[in-house]
């Protein structure tokens, strides 16, 4: 069975193909691999896209042989099988793409998932285009991934005061205390690892749409153990992408990351040229190229890309900027900033949450296959002034400010896609976020032991 998008010749590269030239050729032919083989075409291995961009994101050289990364022991599919059962062996391998080969091991056709699963929506009479329009709304099911942690906490509890039923997939990697939060018919909590491609299948089984939070967040945290990074933070969410168009789950939002633009001098938007400096903004910009290049007419992808997050949660995190500083000033009274020229877009927990809300709310056809920038124009600001108005708040606070720019990261970025396609701004600012630690601290003695680990993904995921 030949795919109806590419011909068979499409696929096949020789083993001295580059990494750099299978990327192109991935790229062109429309089903996310490609099979390796000798001038017989017999197979010798075969490559995926996403086999590609774990190496790249471990650094090999692109103008390395394919041969370096590809799965010389591919699964394939004999040609003597007859068609009803190559599917039957496609669909339970968990595969998307499988070479058909002859008693020589030759390819002589090839099989792809999405042709299958399209023939049994048809038969099944599941919507196809003209019921993609809809929006999810309450009492529908939502799976958040990552709903333990700091902003997947205040996603949960505004979705279910709303009505939405929440199903909430967590390994807890930052400690089990916030699992009280869950203690409530609507939310069902599943305690698993969302790189385990089961426990990704079952947690998705009757959901109307994902959020996807889930992943090592932070550099500092993510660049202690890299091939763990990797795997979490790219290689669960291409698995996640996979799974739901295997169970036809079409709204997907991905949390990604404003930190995928690294350093630009000038306004950015969407369309502006990525320049990701650290491993976890490298995962941000694959992930997005792995959702992407998911093209399929029921899967309606949104990825947002969060400004720089602030404010209060049910799991506090002090290692954020603002977060961060305003503690310092109310415990130590004193606070430092590096360099404070460079500029940031911030965003408060809870817009990032209605932000992730308005998308679930909007048709898929208004936000399906777009990236959007989440945060509000109005607050792009240079990390000086961040130090400034924080200072405004807590009285008696001295800020210095040092020529050593620890960060050398500065982006002011445009959130006019989101404001005009959605009507999204932000409802609150970074006052509003040192106004509410400033009453916390000082009027109710709480976080006075904000250095614990548990403030602290980087401390945390250490001892973890």
């Amino acid at each position: 069975m030949s795919t109806k998008y590419k011909n068979l010749s499409d696929i096949i590269i020789s083993p001295n193909t580059t990494i750099g030239n299978s990327v192109e050729t991935i790229n062109k032919n429309g089903v996310r691999g490609v099979f390796v083989c000798d001038e017989d075409r017999e197979l010798l291995g075969v490559v995926m896209d996403s086999d590609i961009r774990r190496a790249i994101l471990s650094n090999f050289d692109v103008n390395a042989s394919v041969k370096t990364i590809m799965k010389d022991t591919p699964f394939f599919i004999d040609s003597n099988l007859p068609l009803s059962e190559r599917k039957e062996l496609l669909i339970k391998s968990n595969k998307m793409l499988a070479p058909v080969v002859d008693v020589q091991k030759r390819v002589i056709d090839f099989i792809y998932l999405v042709d299958i699963l399209e023939e049994l929506f048809e038969k099944r009479n599941v919507p196809g285009a003209d019921g993609e329009g809809k929006s999810i709304l309450p009492p529908g099911k939502v799976l958040v991934i990552g709903g333990a942690g700091y902003i997947g906490l205040v996603l949960v509890d505004k979705l279910h005061r709303m009505g939405y039923k929440v199903r909430i997939l967590d390994l807890l990697l930052y400690g089990e205390g916030v699992l009280h939060n869950f203690q409530n018919d609507n939310i069902e909590f599943i305690r698993g690892d969302c790189r385990d491609e089961e426990t990704t299948r079952l947690a998705l089984e009757g959901v109307d749409a994902v959020v996807h939070l889930g992943e090592i967040v932070g550099d500092p945290a993510c660049s202690i153990n890299e091939d763990f990074t990797i795997e979490t933070n790219y290689m669960a969410t291409h698995k996640i992408t996979e799974q739901c168009v295997k169970q036809n789950i079409n709204r997907f939002i991905f949390a990604s990351s404003c930190s995928v633009y690294g350093q630009n001098d000038k306004e950015i938007d969407e369309n502006s040229e990525t320049n990701p400096v650290s491993l976890y903004a490298r995962c941000k910009i694959e992930s997005e190229k792995a959702i992407l290049s998911c093209v399929y007419n029921r899967f309606s992808p949104t990825i947002l890309r969060l400004a720089t997050v602030h404010g209060m949660s049910q799991r506090q995190r002090f290692d954020l900027v603002v977060n961060f500083l305003t503690i310092k000033a109310l415990a130590e009274k004193k606070i430092q900033v590096f360099g404070g020229s460079q500029w940031r877009p911030f965003i408060h927990v809870d817009d990032v949450c209605h932000g992730i809300i308005a998308v679930l709310h909007s048709e898929s056809k208004k936000v399906g296959n777009q990236v959007f920038n989440l945060g509000d124009s109005r607050e792009n600001y240079q990390l000086a002034r961040v130090g400034e108005i924080i200072k405004s708040h807590v009285s008696g606070t001295e800020l210095e400010i040092l020529e050593d720019k620890v960060d050398e990261r500065s982006y002011r970025v445009s959130f006019e896609k989101i404001k005009q396609r959605l009507d999204f701004s932000a409802e609150y600012n970074i006052s509003d976020s040192v106004k509410s630690f400033v009453h916390a601290y000082q009027e109710k003695n709480q976080f006075r032991d904000y250095k614990d680990k548990e403030y602290h993904n980087v401390l945390s995921f250490k001892v973890g």
